[in-house]
């Protein structure tokens, strides 16, 4: 045993060591009064590990990330309005209703408590007559009570819901909003899962946002009844007696809790990054499963779940400790205190009063406990309830931070600002690489019938120059084929033309962007019919209204020679899974009947021809010019000069060169 402990001397010897450990029982508790307050210290300062360490700095470097402060009341009031438009809307006719139904609990659990004593008064006084009667009237009660209580957890999901669909719909609008989608994955770097933000994020927003009205509300009607209840039986300072005992324990936890909103954003990121991974490797199966790279998605996810993991004992060790206070503090004090108030009418300065007014009858005095122990014990919940909800608004506030971080993104993407992590290339230190602003658009974009760049530089986002200045005109007819090594900016060109990258200097004209299709090496095939597949992005209505017909679908793809899919697959109606039905030529020649469908003005092939025979690939390139659309294709394939009259090359040194193409006679 150590010397402090022991009994020569140190604590055993000392007073308070002989009231403490004068007999087994008492060594017993306080030995393990000391072991949990140093558990509970431990808990309490446990380090979190250097990676959460580092997302928990990021989440903390601006000011309001996740807390509780004017910060996060400044943005709750900024999303209010977006899932309460105005006091006409539904929503505020739920929270109506929903108050209403709490108002009228807390005066059914009144009448309740009430019945209650006088259930117990008639069994002491042995009233049989009373003692149904009572039964009766509780019997009678619990049919409503039942009622408002499934109610209240109906409204409470349905404003939930509420919130969440006024919520997706204007993040959604916002989100698909031009080119916004594709430069919130692209080119900013702020938020790495928009997924994430936009489906499980919000949810838990709005089923937060709608608890918290109920579990804010509910205890303070009921404070206010329940206290003045008590306050007619036994006076003003029963009621007070406990708000006191709240006020403090409340302070108490005010100080001693962990920043759980912070955790919870954390918690929330580490969600997306788990989330992230399995959609990658969904995403990229056939690729992963050629490379054999299982072993390495399986570190990758294992290692991503153990962050996760890991954070989120981190929570619920902390929640432990968190838990030891409240139940101390609210739960434990409060039955200390509760039993002080009720014993009042009895034991207090008013006592023979009281004892007179009943006339000193067992029934009556058990009555009047039983009732006041129920009010009481339902006032001393609903101040509980108010004190430790406290760890609900930091809830609230994490997932708060998360999706007014999505809302400032899009703001910023809307007025042509981006955030990109930009790398110092003079040092291999990875703490000097920081997320700088860029302002997007700093040259002009002038809409024209012909293409046209004009000392335009082709620079990636980060900012990499690729070609300082490029000076080009295409005319409708002008079709021309790009060339050159990877990473020389063939690619960027078109990417900066489709205004997916922003124009950092210079002049471009160009057409209306629905007038210049795009068609990549692996085309987009979406979710639908067949007759999706040709049209898209347009809807049947839509090309009902271009008067394009069935029979001019069928023509299209008779002309890329996949007119046998329309028997095949059963129809232009069929749906299937067309990624996995359709080989990779077939997909292409897909592309290239959505193309012949549209019937742009230019037209962006990248590749597009890669996985078709020659014999194909010169009907699609013929039907193409027959149709009228000028192209503009980058291609290895020398078999592709041919239907082309201009070549732009470029050396991947940053110089380019623009000529006409000779043909050979034959």
């Amino acid at each position: 045993m150590p010397a402090v402990l022991s009994k020569e001397g140190g604590l055993m010897n000392s007073p308070i060591g002989q009231m403490l450990f004068k007999n087994t029982k008492h060594r017993v508790i306080s030995g393990s009064v000391i072991f949990i307050i140093l558990f509970l210290i431990h808990l309490r300062f446990k380090k979190t590990k250097p990676r959460d360490y580092k997302i928990l700095h990021h989440i903390q470097s601006k000011k309001g990330k996740g807390n509780v402060d004017s910060v996060f009341f400044k943005r709750m009031g900024e999303l209010l309005k977006i899932v309460i438009p105005t006091w006409k809307c539904v929503e505020v006719l739920d929270i109506s209703i929903l108050t209403v139904f709490l108002v009228f609990r807390t005066f059914l659990s009144i009448y309740i408590s009430s019945i209650n004593g006088g259930i117990v008064k008639a069994i002491i006084a042995m009233d049989y007559k009373q003692f149904v009667s009572r039964v009766f009237n509780l019997a009678m009660c619990s049919i409503p009570a039942s009622f408002v209580n499934s109610y209240l957890d109906f409204l409470n999901k349905r404003l939930a819901i509420n919130f969440r669909k006024r919520l997706n719909t204007h993040f959604n609008d916002r989100y698909l909003k031009g080119m916004i989608f594709y430069q919130l994955s692209n080119l900013d770097a702020r938020i790495p899962n928009p997924d994430q933000r936009l489906t499980q994020d919000i949810d838990k927003w709005a089923n937060s946002l709608a608890n918290l009205y109920s579990n804010f509300t509910k205890p303070i009607l009921d404070i206010i009844l329940f206290s003045k209840k008590l306050a007619e039986i036994l006076g003003w300072r029963g009621p007070g007696y406990v708000a006191i005992w709240y006020l403090i324990s409340g302070s108490i936890l005010r100080v001693v809790s962990p920043p759980f909103g912070k955790l919870t954003a954390l918690e929330q990121q580490l969600e997306g990054e788990y989330r992230a991974c399995h959609t990658d490797l969904l995403h990229h199966a056939e690729e992963i499963a050629f490379y054999r790279g299982h072993e390495w998605e399986r570190k990758r996810i294992n290692d991503s779940f153990k962050s996760l993991m890991s954070h989120s004992k981190t929570i619920i060790n902390k929640r432990l400790f968190m838990g030891c206070f409240d139940n101390f503090l609210v739960k434990y004090g409060a039955v200390l205190v509760g039993y002080t108030i009720l014993g009042l009418p009895v034991f207090g300065s008013g006592r023979e009063e009281y004892l007179k007014k009943v006339g000193n009858d067992a029934s009556a005095i058990t009555r009047d406990y039983v009732r006041n122990s129920s009010l009481l014990i339902n006032l001393a919940k609903s101040i509980g309830r108010l004190v430790v909800s406290y760890k609900e608004i930091q809830n609230l506030a994490g997932y708060t931070t998360l999706v007014y971080q999505l809302r400032e993104v899009l703001r910023d993407l809307e007025n042509d600002k981006y955030e990109r992590t930009m790398v110092n290339s003079s040092s291999t230190d990875k703490k000097e690489n920081k997320q700088v602003k860029i302002d997007m658009n700093k040259g002009e974009i002038i809409e024209s019938d012909v293409i046209r760049f004009e000392d335009v530089p082709i620079c990636t986002p980060n900012g990499d120059v690729l070609v300082e200045k490029i000076n080009i005109e295409l005319k409708p007819g002008m079709n021309c084929v790009i060339s050159g090594p990877n990473g020389c900016g063939k690619s960027s060109l078109f990417r900066i033309l489709g205004a997916l990258w922003p124009i950092s200097g210079g002049k471009l004209y160009r057409p209306k962007l629905d007038r210049v299709f795009y068609i990549p090496q692996r085309p987009y095939l979406p979710p639908g019919t067949l007759r999706d597949q040709v049209i898209y992005p347009h809807s049947k209505l839509q090309m009902l209204r271009r008067r394009v017909s069935d029979e001019d679908i069928k023509q299209l793809l008779k002309e890329i020679q996949l007119e046998y899919l329309i028997d095949r697959e059963g129809g232009l109606d069929a749906v299937n899974d067309w990624n996995d039905v359709l080989s990779g030529g077939e997909k292409q020649r897909m592309a290239m009947a959505r193309l012949f469908y549209h019937k742009p003005q230019f037209a962006i092939l990248d590749e597009c021809t890669s996985a078709v025979s020659l014999d194909v690939e010169a009907i699609m390139y013929n039907h193409s010019k027959e149709l009228g659309i000028t192209l503009f294709t980058v291609s290895h394939r020398q078999s592709l000069f041919k239907f082309h009259d201009y070549v732009l090359k470029f050396d991947g040194e940053g110089n380019w060169s623009f000529s006409k193409l000779v043909h050979e006679q034959h």
